[in-house]
């Protein structure tokens, strides 16, 4: 599109396209979306604030004055949210957002502690404060997790999950909780070792036409003991089957092209917050938080 200058005004040659002007358009409203969609934190209204519905009343009230109950005796503060989805923000990132928005914590000792679910996108937090990183570590906030949470949350249950994480927080910092271990993979059982029985019979197919050739029994068995030993890192009944593929294959396949010397041919080939949802439990008066601060420490997990 040619442009004419006219003084200090320049005059396009030609109305512009529409095409073009909708294209403008849409640019102009995805650079605006991008910043549109950032997801706001929510008010803090109590020390759950349940988003999406996820917790009946009167386990919402009892746990609230659990969480209350541990902030007098440790100053600690535990805070639960919930939301319907995170629209397409990182968990770790929105988390640390709102945990520091909130200011969860003492100013100073930086005890906060936010369990974040966010129902729709099948994603948990637990994000820790500086003061609590060297109790609720990593590890442990990890296992916590997968073995107080994520079990009930995949069978639907998300106000036991909520309530199961909540409370092994507070457990493991006043010392009456353990998190499980994770146990070490025991040694394979026969069930597991049939599933290799394929690739057991692919090496003995392999070696089997490597010693296609060979007639003579001596290659035979050097076939099928090259087989074992390729197979012997799966388990002793894989290796067999593995060693007793190359035989029969071998066997047949030299009797079938004994004559021909070997096979023709040659060769093998996860906007704005509504009003409603968020309760105050916190068993009355105004919750905030005290100051804290927090540096990322905490576990995630999916369901």
């Amino acid at each position: 599109m040619r442009i004419y200058l006219r003084g200090a005004v320049a005059f396009p040659s030609q109305p512009a396209r529409a095409g073009e002007i909708a294209l403008l358009v849409v640019l102009a409203l995805a650079v605006s979306s991008g910043f549109a969609l950032a997801l706001d934190v929510p008010p803090l209204t109590g020390r759950i604030v349940d988003t999406s519905h996820l917790l009946p009343p009167d386990l919402a009230a009892s746990l609230s004055q659990e969480l209350a109950a541990h902030e007098q005796r440790t100053r600690n503060q535990v805070v639960i949210l919930t939301v319907p989805t995170l629209q397409g923000e990182p968990l770790e990132e929105f988390s640390h957002r709102v945990a520091t928005t909130w200011k969860l914590g003492q100013k100073g000792t930086d005890n906060g502690v936010l369990l974040l679910v966010a129902s729709q996108d099948r994603r948990v937090r637990i994000e820790v404060g500086y003061g609590l990183e060297g109790v609720l570590t990593d590890a442990v906030t990890s296992r916590i997790i997968r073995h107080e949470m994520v079990p009930h949350f995949r069978a639907g249950n998300y106000a036991e999950g909520i309530a199961a994480g909540a409370r092994a927080i507070i457990g493991t910092i006043e010392g009456t909780y353990a998190a499980p271990k994770d146990q070490p993979p025991g040694p394979p059982t026969i069930s597991h070792q049939w599933s290799g029985i394929l690739p057991a019979i692919l090496v003995g197919a392999f070696v089997g036409a490597i010693f296609l050739g060979l007639k003579r029994a001596l290659g035979l068995f050097a076939g099928g003991i090259l087989a074992f030993l390729l197979a012997l890192s799966s388990g002793i009944l894989i290796a067999v089957i593995a060693a007793a593929v190359a035989l029969v294959l071998a066997l047949v396949l030299s009797v079938l092209f004994r004559g021909g010397g070997g096979i023709p041919g040659g060769g093998f080939s996860s906007s704005g917050w509504s009003g409603g949802g968020m309760g105050d439990f916190s068993g009355g008066g105004s919750f905030t938080g005290g100051g804290g601060d927090f540096g990322g420490g905490g576990a995630s997990g999916r369901w």
